[in-house]
């Protein structure tokens, strides 16, 4: 082979290889930009570590203390509920007791009542005999003509 076709074989391929040439010198750019978006990207993820570290430390040392306050504060309220239920209780009883002492009272104060009663109706009887009886001394004493 000779003439003409050697000459478009070497042409095409000389384009192919200028071809894969520019095709490897756009994929060395490429790879250029990836390393450094790489190294943009991995200076921002230590730079966002370096930042969230504290935040995130601080925000578990939060999250724990809270915890820690829910348990006491439930406890507490235990605790409360607790407390409320006995006093619930008691005053429960003391106000049983209060009312079997009131009755106990009531039912005094209507004896007292009674005996008082009865007492000055017997006063007011005795008094009526003394003044019946120093009426008679009196008119004894009229008829016996003793005068004081």
């Amino acid at each position: 082979m000779s003439g003409w076709p050697l000459v478009v074989i070497a042409v095409a391929t000389s384009i192919m290889a200028l071809g894969a040439l520019a095709t490897l010198v756009a994929v060395l750019g490429t790879l250029r930009q990836l390393v450094r978006l790489s190294q943009r990207l991995t200076g921002l993820l230590e730079s966002l570590d370096r930042d969230a570290r504290p935040v995130i430390e601080s925000v578990r040392r939060t999250a724990d203390e809270a915890s820690r306050m829910a348990v006491t504060v439930r406890d507490e309220v235990h605790a409360l509920s607790t407390t409320s239920k006995d006093v619930r209780a008691r005053i429960g009883r003391t106000a049983a007791a209060l009312e079997d002492r009131f009755i106990e009272f009531d039912t005094l104060f209507d004896i007292l009542h009674d005996e008082v009663e009865d007492t000055v109706l017997d006063v007011a009887a005795l008094l009526r005999t003394t003044r019946r009886g120093a009426g008679l001394f009196r008119g004894l004493r009229r008829a016996l003509g003793w005068r004081r």
